[in-house]
């Protein structure tokens, strides 16, 4: 394995972040959103379809993690997946976000199938994405440049999931398109930008490829010739238990679940904040789009400019350092917001940079610390099963945004959030007041108070995290 790695190859595997970012931020932002009011779905009903769909992404993951581990093709175990789920991630975004003209069942039904194909697209890139991140370094430090330049570039995903939408929007229906035709243009172009980097990035990094005569590929291939005709006819419940089997045993690396308990109470925060923070600048502000897309734009650059300091940080001091104390110190502040009134520009902008530094922390060192807790599950072991550990890993994210946004749904629903009222995506003025007093508080209280919560949480957790830089190399050694 190569320790050092290029900045070509950095850039192109960067870019393939576009991909997982504009679908992760589209959903996240606006799916509960478009669902309530565009498609016109009840709150509660629109957070449990988009439950569901992160659920099933949970049972899809484990197994895209297992099928890219025991793959083996002249492109490199990953990049097969990436490249096959490009055509339908452009697709289905497409169909997600297109409102059709129907009862109350129909659309629940629509709805749901849409996105559990969504997320089938995304799991197919995401995973082995993830996992090719660590068959390309073994590095401490260049795990870490590794994931910056894909959070660098995931900005970018950011920037056309999370900001253009509005922008979209307020231009289609400038020119006489409808709501429901705008917001099928915005699933349409950022399925399409998502599908090309995902191509992009799989086509530009060469690391993984190998010639059709490479001795290692020829070795590779009679290995799992073998395993393919030993294992022949295994049901697949038991395939799935040997699955199970495979997590279990990674759940018995006390890295890994100091680790886990983190990443999951951060992804309920992030899919609260995330979720909530348009309700709260359309209905408790009264803010237009334009005002939205320049505070999305805060988030995103603000974002890639915390990028350098927190990697420089985490070479002074550790990846674990600035990772509890960035989330933590965030979310004790995004707490503090609450008892202040948030009134006008100025205090979103606060809270959004007091997320920007907590998300930074978490998507630029997440990853590298998932991949060092790969190597290790590698030398317990004595194989590779880096798909299975992001795997495992995305599986709780998957479970927390679906208890984030059927959290957010209950909270709309007995809050008293009214579906039925003009939509501020619609038309911009008082009809973004109209809500109930209580939902408009509830609505405040999922914007600061309970992703601040969740943040600290974080914090706490990650002091018993073991893993540094130090500790790593020592075992390591202990294993040679």
């Amino acid at each position: 394995m190569n320790k050092k790695l290029s900045v070509k190859t950095k850039i192109g595997y960067g870019i393939g972040c576009v991909c997982d970012n504009t679908l992760y931020t589209l959903s996240g932002t606006y799916l509960l959103l478009y669902l309530t009011t565009v498609a016109g779905v009840q709150p509660a009903l629109a957070g449990t379809i988009s439950a569901v769909g992160s659920v099933w992404e949970a049972l899809v993951g484990p197994i895209m993690g297992s099928l890219s581990d025991n793959t083996v093709t002249r492109f490199g175990k990953r990049k097969p997946f990436m490249m096959f789920a490009a055509i339908p991630v452009a697709v289905i975004t497409s169909l997600l976000f297109t409102a059709i003209n129907a009862g109350p069942v129909v659309k629940g039904v629509y709805y749901t199938v849409a996105i559990i194909l969504f997320w089938t697209s995304f799991s197919m890139e995401f995973v082995p994405y993830m996992s090719w991140g660590a068959d390309l370094t073994d590095d401490y430090h260049e795990r870490t440049s590794l994931r910056a330049y894909s959070y660098v570039f995931g900005q970018v995903g950011m920037l056309i999931g999370m900001v253009l939408p509005t922008i979209i929007v307020d231009w289609a229906m400038n020119i006489g398109k409808t709501t429901q035709q705008s917001w099928q243009l915005v699933g349409m172009f950022c399925g399409i930008s998502a599908g090309a980097a995902l191509l992009i990035s799989a086509l530009s990094v060469k690391n993984t490829d190998m010639a059709k005569d490479d001795p290692e590929l020829i070795r590779m291939r009679a290995e799992k010739k073998a395993e393919s005709e030993k294992h022949h006819g295994v049901h697949p419940l038991k395939r799935a238990l040997m699955i199970l089997k495979e997590f279990a045993s990674i759940l018995k690396l006390k890295p890994m679940r100091y680790l886990l308990a983190a990443s999951m109470l951060y992804l309920i925060a992030n899919t609260l904040f995330s979720s909530d923070r348009v309700f709260f600048m359309t209905y408790n502000m009264g803010m237009s789009q334009k005002e939205i897309s320049f505070i999305m734009l805060v988030i995103t650059f603000s974002g890639i400019i915390f990028v350098p300091f927190i990697s420089a940080l985490s070479r002074r001091t550790d990846k674990k350092t600035v990772f509890m104390a960035g989330i933590g110190l965030a979310g004790v502040m995004m707490m503090a917001m609450r008892a202040v009134r948030i009134d006008g520009l100025s205090g979103i902008v606060a809270v959004s940079l007091m997320y920007s530094v907590a998300n930074t922390c978490y998507w630029q060192l997440m990853p590298s610390m998932i991949y060092d807790i790969a190597e290790i599950e590698e030398m317990e072991s004595g194989e590779s099963h880096a798909g299975a550990v992001i795997s495992f890993q995305a599986l709780s994210e998957s479970v927390c945004i679906a208890i984030g946004l059927q959290i957010l749904g209950i909270i709309l629903e007995l809050s008293g959030f009214d579906e039925s009222l003009p939509s501020p995506l619609a038309a911009g003025g008082n009809e973004a007041l109209l809500q109930p007093e209580s939902a408009l508080t509830w609505v405040s209280n999922s914007f600061t108070l309970l992703p601040g919560i969740f943040m600290v949480l974080v914090g706490v957790v990650m002091l018993g995290y073991p893993v540094t830089e130090k500790s790593l190399e020592a075992l390591r050694l202990k294993k040679k």
